[in-house]
């Protein structure tokens, strides 16, 4: 019986009192501790929880005493208690949850990597784009990217744009990329990729020669935003292949 209550919720000393008040009637809280476990410094706090919890009725006598209410009635009463304070928690949770994911979709959500590797995973992630691809690359290895772009081919073609750098590329691979739906123009970047896709992913690589890449990676529609009004710029004044 013991653990059944510590189960609801009962610490040692409200259980013990309790079970001694089911055997005994009433007592005075002075009796009852001693002949209980409770110490007579933790009677009164320990008889106030239980009368709080439905489970210990005062009887009106001197000395005051205590009585305990019986199992079927107590229990019950305070397990439908415990029930509604689940329920209402439940809804606080529902509440906490959307609360928290809404701080989240603005949170940055910042890594960064090292590593050819690890640069190669983020562009990968960036072909599960839903509307818009602003990409720099070197050019020549941008057949890489030939499955993905034949994936996406029918998608809107203003929704793909690349800058390259034409004096690495093979032209007439870009033209042929060109051709299944890829906007690119020549415009060299030193030293540094930069892939943003729906406005809020944004991946900048720096790639400096005989280092490893430093690639960070985030998610901000700020800055997404930013970057591809940046790019909107340099595309006028960007020269066709």
């Amino acid at each position: 019986m013991s653990d059944f209550l510590r189960r609801l919720g009962l610490n040692k000393y409200e259980s013990d009192a309790y079970m001694t008040l089911l055997k005994l009637g009433s007592e005075s809280a002075f009796k009852l501790s001693s002949k209980s476990s409770v110490p007579f410094g933790r009677i009164y706090d320990s008889l106030k929880n239980l009368e709080n919890k439905g489970l210990v009725e005062i009887v009106p006598t001197k000395p005051k005493k205590y009585k305990a209410v019986k199992p079927d009635l107590a229990l019950n009463s305070f397990l439908d208690e415990k029930n509604n304070e689940i329920e209402k928690l439940r809804t606080e949770l529902g509440e906490f949850v959307k609360t928290v994911s809404k701080e989240n979709e603005t949170e940055s959500n910042i890594t960064v990597t090292k590593g050819k590797h690890n640069f190669a995973k983020l562009v990968s992630d960036h072909f599960n784009y839903k509307d818009e691809f602003w990409a720099t690359s070197e050019g020549f290895k941008l057949e890489k990217w030939f499955p993905s772009i034949q994936r996406y081919a029918k998608r809107p073609p203003s929704s793909r744009y690349i800058f390259v750098d034409k004096t690495k590329a093979d032209v007439g691979r870009l033209k042929e990329l060109i051709h299944f739906g890829m906007n690119i123009k020549h415009f060299p970047l030193e030293n540094v990729r930069i892939l943003i896709s729906d406005e809020e992913l944004v991946t900048i690589s720096i790639q400096e020669p005989n280092s490893e890449f430093v690639n960070i990676n985030l998610r901000n529609k700020y800055l997404g935003k930013a970057f591809i009004k940046m790019f909107r710029i340099i595309w006028k004044e960007a020269e066709k292949i």
